[in-house]
């Protein structure tokens, strides 16, 4: 297993051999990187948006800011979902286990939603729409316990920050309401 960090001031790559391996990024987003694949971002990521070789497996969190997957084919743009991204050669493959995604090339467009595959190798041929194999499960499998607990944390996360916008916004409310006294 092995898994190369190359990092200078304008960009940090992560590159894959043999194995597959998972990647935390700087957002808290999950890429399990598929074997002879590579992703490259900002070091501060706040623009989220990755350079992709290779197939990678994308566990997005919820963001303001859309997460978008540069390919040579085309890119792929999300806000939070579970997805598969294989770009090799002059092919696209996109399919999306939770939530949607949208695809874009130089000259075609196509939301993909949950269950959903699309395929994009000419744009004489259009993106081709099909039904998910999800043949990255074969190889990300051995993440499942690691995906399970990123989840659990995730929706953990999520239940926290809703309590304390709650109490946030309750607190607030009693503010307004003396200024407004």
């Amino acid at each position: 297993m092995s898994l190369a960090l190359i990092s200078c001031s304008s960009s940090i790559e992560q590159t894959t051999d043999d194995e597959p391996q998972m990647v935390e990024l700087p957002d808290g987003s999950v890429a399990l990187l598929n074997a002879h694949s590579s992703i490259t971002y900002h070091p501060d990521f706040e623009d989220r948006t990755i350079g992709q070789e290779g197939e990678v497996f994308y566990v997005v969190v919820e963001d303001e800011v859309p997460f978008v997957i540069e390919t040579e084919q085309g890119d792929v743009k999300v806000v939070g979902t579970e997805f598969n991204v294989k770009a090799i050669g002059a092919e696209l493959e996109v399919e999306v286990e939770r939530g949607v995604v949208q695809l874009k090339t130089s000259k075609l467009f196509k939301e993909i939603r949950k269950g959903q595959r699309a395929l994009f190798k000419d744009v004489s041929k259009g993106i081709q729409m099909g039904k998910a194999e999800f043949h990255h499960r074969k190889w990300s499998k051995h993440f499942d316990k690691q995906l399970r607990m990123f989840r659990k944390d995730l929706k953990k996360g999520t239940k926290k920050a809703g309590k304390d916008s709650k109490k946030i916004g309750k607190e607030l409310n009693k503010e307004f309401k003396k200024l407004g006294k």
